[in-house]
């Protein structure tokens, strides 16, 4: 399994006075995305250590996970209609105590995408604020969602990464 693909409901009110998604609701539509992934229930043996039905949410425990790091590059205006978008997410990229999703927010075959993005999600102590490193279940849960980088038009790529 690596990408996920998730349907998001685009609301009437999701059109700013241009007619187009606005780009603060696009970002919305990623939170989504990034928190119905997060809920997933894992396959059987999916993570080790992790029982069946967990979800990297209930992994996190009593830690939390908060955003370090957000970049969007928008390419074509997204206009409202009645049928979902769709927002494919993956992670390209695991450390220590952060991981980086990527998305891609397009039609269901792909045919347009309309943004990429990528977000930093670190995991951090709750009391403290301090990062907390990943554990071996988190990383191994990670690791099924794992694809390769977003390449940003405006941005090269690092050597030897293809984009998408």
């Amino acid at each position: 399994m690596s990408s996920l693909l998730i349907p998001i409901q685009m609301r009437f009110g999701d059109i700013d006075s241009y007619g187009h998604v606005n780009n603060v609701t696009v970002l919305q539509y990623l939170e989504d995305a990034r928190v119905r992934l997060m809920a997933r229930p894992l396959p059987q043996g999916a993570a080790a250590g992790a029982p069946a039905g967990a979800t990297f949410r209930t992994l996190v425990g009593d830690r939390q996970t908060v955003i370090g790091r957000q970049e969007i590059e928008y390419s074509e205006q997204l206009l409202y209609r009645p049928d979902p978008v769709f927002v494919r997410v993956w992670v390209s990229s695991v450390g220590g105590s952060s991981f980086v999703l990527d998305y891609a927010v397009q039609e269901e075959d792909g045919s347009r995408v309309y943004a990429v993005a990528q977000t930093a999600v670190v995991q951090i102590d709750r009391g403290t604020g301090r990062p907390v490193r990943l554990d071996e279940a988190q990383r191994d849960l990670l690791e099924q969602w794992s694809d390769a980088p977003t390449r940003f038009a405006r941005r090269p790529a690092p050597a030897g990464v293809r984009g998408r």
